[in-house]
Formats: structure tokens, C-alpha cells, sequence
């Protein structure tokens, strides 16, 4: 074989394995915009509330994705959490913590601590029980 045969060869496999390489990321990139586009929708239809109570901590806690988590303030009281950012690590969390101040819990004001890191509250929506366990469902 010539020079310029393996040349060819060599540029061909480098632009099959980039086309396979980015077929994958759009996929995964779609399913994330599939899971947004949920998250979107789940929170227009609650109503938003500027903080909630907690007395202690939360009592259970959920991750619908990397921005937003269903947390049970009381054994009958599940609010959305919507973060101002995301949080990659959330998915895979075994503890989060609130900050909180006295026994409420504000919207802009307090965070999520997951890993170390504190991801502030952007907006908190109220839920039903049956809502909360069908979005948890969902994901």
C-alpha cells in the first residue's frame, strides 16, 4: 500500500468514529431536553410559593433531574425545588442538605448543599401528594 491509500484510510476511520461519537451526544443531549421539557411543564401547571416550613430537615427528597428535586417537607407535604443551577452530582447523592432560617425555607434566598457545594433555591411550587408520586414516577 501506498502513502496516500493509508492516508485516506487513516482520515475515513478518524470520520466514522466522529460521526458515531456525536451521534451518541446528540441522543443523550435529546433525552436531557426530553427530561427538561418535563420539568417545564410539571412547573407551570403548580402553584409557586415564595417559601415553605420545615421544621427540621426535609423528610424525604427526590432528584427529577440536575436542576430540580421533589422535597417532602412533611410526610404530606411535597414541594418542587426548582435550583438556579445544576447540579450533576444530584443524581447520585445519598444526603442533601437545606439551608434553612428559623423553620422556613425561602425561594432566592436559601440553598441545596449536595457534595459540598451549595446550589441556590430559584423557585419552590407546591404539589400534591398524587403529583409528586406521579413526576417521581415519571423519571
Amino acid at each position: 500500500m501506498n502513502r496516500s491509500m493509508i492516508r485516506k484510510l487513516a482520515a475515513l476511520g478518524l470520520a466514522a468514529g466522529l460521526t458515531a461519537g456525536s451521534a451518541a451526544s446528540f441522543a443523550a443531549a435529546a433525552r436531557q431536553a426530553d427530561a427538561a421539557t418535563q420539568a417545564d411543564a410539571a412547573t407551570q401547571a403548580f402553584e409557586q410559593v415564595d417559601s415553605i416550613t420545615m421544621f427540621r430537615g426535609p423528610h424525604s427528597w427526590r432528584a427529577v433531574d440536575d436542576d430540580t428535586i421533589i422535597v417532602w417537607a412533611t410526610p404530606f407535604d411535597p414541594y418542587l425545588v426548582e435550583l438556579a443551577f445544576k447540579s450533576y452530582d444530584l443524581k447520585w447523592a445519598h444526603a442533601i442538605g437545606i439551608t434553612q432560617y428559623g423553620s422556613r425555607v425561602y425561594a432566592k434566598f436559601d440553598a441545596v448543599k449536595v457534595g459540598g457545594f451549595r446550589y441556590p433555591i430559584d423557585s419552590i411550587y407546591k404539589m400534591t401528594r398524587e403529583e409528586a408520586r406521579n413526576l417521581t414516577r415519571g423519571t
